[in-house]
């Protein structure tokens, strides 16, 4: 059995290099691969260390189980664990997920078998909890942001117990 790779922890990123890099990307198109060196984020790192598919250490040589990462990820960030059922969810059922346009339009997915670069990601992905109120012109700029990029935009509803629920959305008009 060969060895895990392993991704060096710098901040809020994991950087993998070598020949592991381009082995881990061609895994599903995980991370960006930038001068031969692969960049997870986040929720990236966390899919993949709860999957056992690479190793985690920061510049110490200190390692990080699937828990600890969580707790050091999150810490800064109290929509860490909502933001990674919801890549972690969307990757489960077969997508290609990627960083969205900024807060507010969370991920880029790509249908299932697409090639990135190759091709657009069809679908941008807001996520909602549920509970949580939004305003109806927020909603209104989101519907308008995946229009004009020209992807369909999808609600993501996560209930308290992790379910997701999507619905495909339709133009917002004020």
């Amino acid at each position: 059995m060969s060895e895990l790779p392993k991704s060096l922890l710098k901040q809020k990123k994991a950087i993998i290099s070598g020949p592991d890099a381009d082995k881990v990307y061609q895994q599903g198109s995980f991370g960006e691969l930038e001068e031969g060196k692969l960049v997870l984020s986040d929720v990236e790192i966390l899919f993949l260390l709860e999957r056992e598919k690479i190793l985690l250490y920061n510049e110490s040589e200190k390692s990080f189980a699937f828990p600890e990462a969580v707790a050091l990820l999150s810490k800064d960030d109290p929509e860490m664990w909502v933001r990674y059922l919801l890549y972690s969810d969307l990757r489960r059922r077969g997508y290609i997920v990627k960083p969205g346009y900024g807060p507010k339009l969370e991920y880029r997915v790509y249908r299932r078998g697409a090639v990135v670069g190759k091709e657009p990601a069809k679908y941008l992905v807001y996520g909602l909890v549920e509970g949580r109120t939004i305003g109806i012109s927020e909603l209104a700029s989101i519907s308008n942001s995946a229009k004009l990029s020209k992807k369909d935009l999808i609600l993501a509803v996560i209930d308290r117990q992790g379910e997701i629920t999507y619905y495909d959305a339709s133009e917002i008009t004020l």
